[in-house]
């Protein structure tokens, strides 16, 4: 039995030593709240129904439902999946793009009194199909319902679902009784699954709640929206579950979702139309996002309030925002694994007294109980490193058809305040300390899990798809920084972690590989893309003699080498670039995507360009050349010898006075 089972079946201690540690093990997680743990996030939905009726609930371009017509629409979706045998116990699959309609399948399947697994749009084909076979073999071999469009429907294998096409099936929904669908759904019952990175190979189904939902909900309403109808942006992946707190927030609080699709290939861009657009009061996004949109004109901006989590957050950045902006905002800093349903810590920035590098994730979420522990379980001292462990009522049942796992990360532990009552815990896998102010610092993480633009990474997901190629035969995936330095060197030798140091929370993924045969960056690209979210696909690749290896056999990630301009393979034989116009544009590159040397027929997405990065490199360039940039030159010409050539084009139409192509109105993906 290993260390975490052990303890799990024994009981973690959690008995405080002095006076402060029982301050911050007892007093500090006195979060105790009511909230309406009897009812359902459905049954919060009909309340505001009932309340605000004509009010306008969901806005998509020239399109918009009131509250009293999206239960309309979302009862006779409900009334659908069920005449098909869709209810309680069942599990509906949402794979669409966003619109409207994909809120309107979200809570028919929730009326329904089935749970709903949000997959995004530009989920692999072969990733949907492990999810499908997990979800069926989970449900006495039922295929899941999936409601999808019909410009995705080939992603999915009849064999694997029965399958709503909503385009095809809307005459025969519409048909449908509007009227209140009663739901057979309790507190107790899934509300929702959300599948993440696992360390086995496989995604791994994290079971959320009802109960767990309400609560985090509620809490975030009266946190967030205080008393006000909000609009909010729903732009975000469906199956990233910071979203949840877009979906279902304005919906329990009379504000209105406004739905953003994003554009195939810079999903990720769209936080800029969000800004653009001008026409929502608060925003849940990523650091990584965030960043995006410092350099933007913000100073009339109608944002009032962000929510940013599923990164560690720089000081630096919200400080940058908060100046930007000419009238009052909010930041808040929201820390929560998916097994704590969103949401469980949060600090408000301040940007007098937020002085560290990082924004602290601050204070405990209602009903929320944080503990930082060391390797024994006991609470750690104020300013000692430990492992963070969550209990509380936004704590998930489990991992969906997987006890195993389940009772290795879910814990048993005697409750600090007495008595004969147990506390159930999550062991996070995340380091953090408390600072002089009481408040908790995120410092990394403690396995091989890290966060990639927001999505929680399993390293040992990549490795097990990379060794499905024939031609691998050793493997190890590490998340590493160009700006690596000496600080960042030595809290991973405090920690015994690999902490990857970020550029605004994005950490850079390195494949070392050991080949019967050499191989090429684009095969091996391909290859895990099959299977794999563009957020998993390593950046760099290395290719090794062996795989160094520590006395017991292991692989020693402490002895792979740095990734350097020598050892990074490229995607093609390096030809230095030749006219001035690829030197310079090389050299902007090579600043942007920490590259000591980059040749003229490298691709800038096959180095780790990543679409975080593709608008602050049409930015640079741009200012760089003089001229109109934009956004499809670097998509369509993205290697440097290419794009060259279309900036000396440019720049010829300009200083000649020839007419411009571009000249116009300009193209939308222009932001």
């Amino acid at each position: 039995m290993n260390e975490a089972l052990s303890i799990a079946a024994e009981g973690v201690a959690l008995a405080p030593e002095d006076a402060a540690r029982r301050a911050l093990v007892v007093e500090y997680n006195a979060t105790a709240a009511p909230y309406p743990s009897d009812r359902t996030i459905i049954d919060l939905f009909r309340d505001q129904v009932a309340r605000s009726p004509g009010a306008e609930a969901i806005r998509f371009g020239d399109a918009m439902l009131t509250y009293r017509q999206l239960d309309e629409r979302s009862n006779q979706m409900a009334a659908h999946l069920r005449s098909t045998g869709v209810g309680p116990g069942r599990i509906g699959v949402v794979f669409m793009e966003h619109s409207i309609e994909v809120v309107v399948a979200i809570l028919g399947i929730l009326k329904s009194g089935a749970a709903y697994v949000p997959l995004d749009a530009a989920t692999p084909k072969g990733r949907i199909a492990t999810i499908l076979k997990d979800i069926s073999e989970g449900t006495d071999g039922r295929p899941p319902a999936t409601i999808t469009q019909a410009r995705l429907q080939s992603a999915i294998s009849p064999d694997l679902a029965d399958i709503f096409v909503l385009d095809a099936d809307f005459a025969s929904i519409s048909d449908r009784p509007d009227s209140d669908q009663s739901s057979a759904a309790t507190p107790n019952a899934t509300a929702y699954i959300i599948f993440t990175s696992g360390s086995t190979g496989t995604p791994k189904g994290v079971v959320i709640a009802h109960r767990n939902l309400v609560n985090y909900i509620w809490w975030a309403a009266r946190v967030y929206s205080a008393g006000e109808r909000l609009a909010w942006p729903l732009f975000s992946s469906l199956a990233f579950d910071l979203t949840v707190t877009t979906l279902f927030t304005p919906l329990i609080t009379g504000g209105r979702i406004v739905v953003y699709l994003g554009d195939p290939g810079v999903q990720s861009m769209v936080v800029l139309k969000v800004i653009d657009d001008n026409a929502v009061d608060i925003m849940k996004l990523t650091p990584a996002h965030l960043a995006m949109i410092r350099d933007r004109n913000l100073g009339a901006t109608r944002l009032r309030k962000f929510i940013v989590g599923g990164e560690d957050f720089k000081s630096e950045l919200a400080r940058e925002i908060t100046e930007a902006i000419s009238h009052p905002v909010e930041i808040y800093n929201e820390y929560g694994p998916t097994e704590a349903t969103v949401g469980c810590m949060i600090h408000r920035f301040d940007i007098g007294r937020d002085r560290s590098a990082s924004v602290p994730i601050g204070v405990p979420a209602a009903n929320a109980g944080i503990y930082v522990l060391d390797k024994a379980h006991q609470p750690t001292a104020p300013g000692l490193i430990g492992e963070m462990f969550i209990a509380g009522d936004g704590l998930a049942t489990g991992y969906f058809g997987r006890p195993d796992l389940t009772d290795e990360r879910f814990l048993t532990a005697r409750d600090p305040r007495g008595g004969v009552s147990k506390l159930r815990l999550y062991k996070t896998g995340d380091l953090a300390r408390w600072n002089r102010e009481g408040r908790l610092e995120f410092l990394g993480r403690a396995d091989h899990q890290v966060k990639v633009g927001g999505t929680r990474v399993e390293l040992g997901e990549i490795e097990a798809r990379l060794l499905k190629h024939p031609h691998v035969q050793e493997c190890a995936v590490a998340a590493v920084a160009a700006d690596a330095g000496l600080a960042a060197a030595r809290m991973a030798e405090i920690c015994r972690v690999e902490r990857p140091a970020t550029e605004h929370g994005i950490a850079r993924l390195v494949a070392y590989y050991v080949s019967s045969k050499p191989l090429t960056v684009a095969d091996l690209r391909a290859h895990l893309a099959e299977e794999l979210l563009e957020a998993m696909i390593p950046t760099h690749y290395v290719r090794l003699e062996r795989m160094p290896l520590t006395s017991n056999g292991k692989v020693d990630r402490s002895s792979l080498p740095e990734p350097t301009a020598e050892n990074i393979q490229a995607a093609q034989d390096f030809s230095a670039p030749s006219t001035e116009t690829e030197k310079t544009l090389a050299a902007l590159w090579c600043d942007l995507l920490k590259i000591d040397s980059i040749g003229r027929r490298d691709n800038f997405f096959d180095l780790g360009g990543h679409s975080l990065l593709v608008m602050r490199a049409v930015s640079r360039m741009r200012k760089t050349f003089d001229v109109d940039v934009q956004l499809r030159n670097l998509f369509e010409c993205p290697t440097v010898a290419e794009l060259a050539e279309v900036i000396d084009g440019m720049r010829w139409v300009a200083h000649s006075g020839a007419p411009s192509f571009s000249e116009g109105p300009r193209e939308e993906i222009e932001l």
